[in-house]
């Protein structure tokens, strides 16, 4: 929660790598008996052609991340304040790296972190370095260790809409490899019911070894992407990128529907990324703005969510590591939200500046740990129902805004809505897009990581993840018309493997690595 990146620098030359200098702080890191959070830290560049490109880095850590500092060889985890003990870890991939405690727990802040970039593709030297601009970027990450899980609900048929069970009616399901799974109406063999076609195709079908079912261990997104990340995001793309993530037209100089994730001229379901109405010419990228910057970032297609994940060296999520990362190792409650209970209060309002990731929840006593309940679920706009049961504000709240006051007598875990491994916001606020096993797409998803780049018009070049026309990508978690406590249960799979290439205004945004 509020990660800062200051004083970017390029700080010379060492062979044909050139040192990014920066300072680090975010709040709340821990590292405990369960598992870790961190930064995932990358840089882009601005090349001679006025392109924003993947700075990547010129080397990796020794073996696979284990908690314990593994500063690759030129590399500097900076200087720690009050004794903080930190480390770093380079991928193989070495298209950024994660900054972590080593141990303890509480605010971190870091100055001269140092990474190494290999600029022997781009032909920087000494003399050019100075007339380089470059940017260091950060997500908060949370890493889910190896580990078995349940994956379903304890009532199994009887519990939420297309929840997993084994078959017949035998509860969750542990997950206890990442073996290949058979998906069908066989005794002891995983399964759901479906009432629609958003949540799996015709069974039996199997699960291929490669696809992650969460047993593996994985870094997820601490929080939803803020609007500010997804304009950052935006910002560095060109023209013809940028209207590929958003919904306006931005060809012209004057954009009416300056609103540009919505399509409209004024504001529309809290949904708060813009640009200047004129003076945006017709060849240069626009420049956008956001006056929420830590309201999490609806509006989002699943070509957008593949395009960040790939812009930022990251991958999808399936949504066996969904309920993973909701559950960890702990039995299934029926009918539980990420917190582990079905124990759950709105959040009405706020004290202080909407969206400025500072305002505080309201109410200001009980449990206040869920944005939900607001407007009027489609599926009731259907029936006929025209008067939403709780008035207020309709759309997504800011990241992090539960864990932010702790209110007496409620549990912490309950009162940040926080999952088992300290995941935020899984259940509520906005749908969490995940690659479904519902759709034989998502069974053939091949969890590679980004290189950074997109193609011209602004998508991942990824050959084993979903299209952007959404087929074998869905979404889990509940968002904030879901009118009942049911509706953001872990285990529901109401939409699990709904395609759909258009953009879900209640949608956001979460990747891994």
């Amino acid at each position: 929660m509020h990660l800062t990146i200051t004083g970017t620098t390029l700080k010379g030359m060492r062979g044909e790598s050139a040192v990014i200098d920066f300072n680090l702080s975010w709040c709340e890191a821990w590292k405990n008996s369960v598992n870790c959070d961190g930064v995932w830290v990358f840089a882009k560049y601005k090349d001679s052609d006025g392109a924003w490109k993947h700075a990547d880095l010129a080397a990796s850590s020794s073996g696979p991340f284990d908690y314990t500092d593994k500063t690759a060889s030129g590399f500097s985890r900076g200087s720690e304040a009050k004794g903080t003990a930190t480390g770093t870890w380079v991928p193989e991939h070495k298209k950024g790296m994660f900054v972590f405690r080593t141990q303890g727990e509480g605010d971190v802040s870091l100055q001269g972190v140092q990474m190494l970039w290999d600029t022997r593709e781009c032909r920087i030297t000494e003399k050019n370095l100075s007339e380089l601009q470059v940017d260091v970027f950060g997500i908060e990450m949370v890493y889910i260790p190896q580990d078995k899980h349940f994956v379903g609900d304890p009532m199994g048929p009887n519990g939420p809409k297309n929840c997993l069970h084994r078959y017949p009616d035998q509860g969750a399901f542990l997950i206890e490899s990442e073996d290949e799974l058979r998906l069908a109406e066989e005794k002891d063999c995983l399964f759901c019911k479906t009432d629609n076609d958003r949540s799996r195709d015709t069974v039996p079908f199997s699960i291929p070894g490669a696809y992650p079912k969460g047993f593996a261990p994985f870094w997820y997104m601490k929080y939803g992407l803020s609007s500010r990340q997804y304009t950052d995001f935006l910002n560095l793309l060109t023209r013809k990128q940028q209207q590929g993530r958003v919904l306006s037209d931005i060809s012209t100089d004057e954009i009416k529907n300056y609103h540009v994730m919505t399509n409209t001229a004024d504001e529309s379901l809290r949904q708060t990324i813009v640009c200047a109405r004129r003076g945006n010419g017709t060849d240069q990228p626009v420049k956008f703005f956001t006056y929420a910057p830590e309201r999490a970032c609806n509006a989002i297609k699943w070509g957008d969510v593949a395009a960040f994940a790939a812009w930022a060296g990251l991958r999808p999520v399936t949504e066996l590591e969904f309920e993973k990362a909701c559950r960890g190792p702990l039995p299934a409650v029926p009918s539980e939200c990420a917190w582990g209970s079905t124990e759950i209060g709105r959040v009405d309002t706020f004290e202080g500046c909407d969206g400025s990731g500072h305002e505080i929840k309201v109410p200001t006593t009980g449990i206040v740990n869920c944005c939900f309940g607001g407007g009027i679920a489609p599926f009731d706009a259907a029936a006929g129902k025209t008067e939403p049961e709780n008035p207020g504000f309709e759309g997504p709240v800011s990241i992090g805004l539960f864990s932010k006051t702790r209110h007496e007598g409620v549990p912490k875990r309950i009162n940040d809505g926080a999952s088992y491994y300290g995941v935020m916001e899984l259940s509520g606020n906005l749908w969490e897009p995940c690659v479904t096993l519902g759709h034989p797409a998502g069974r053939a998803f091949v969890p590679e990581h980004g290189n950074g780049a997109l193609d011209e018009n602004g998508d991942a070049q990824v050959a084993g993840w979903p299209k952007p026309d959404g087929a074998g990508a869905g979404v889990r978690g509940g968002v904030y018309r879901s009118p009942a406590q049911s509706f953001v249960a872990v285990a529901l799979r109401f939409a699990a493997a709904h395609t759909k290439a258009e953009r879900r205004f209640n949608g956001g945004l979460r990747v891994g690595f």
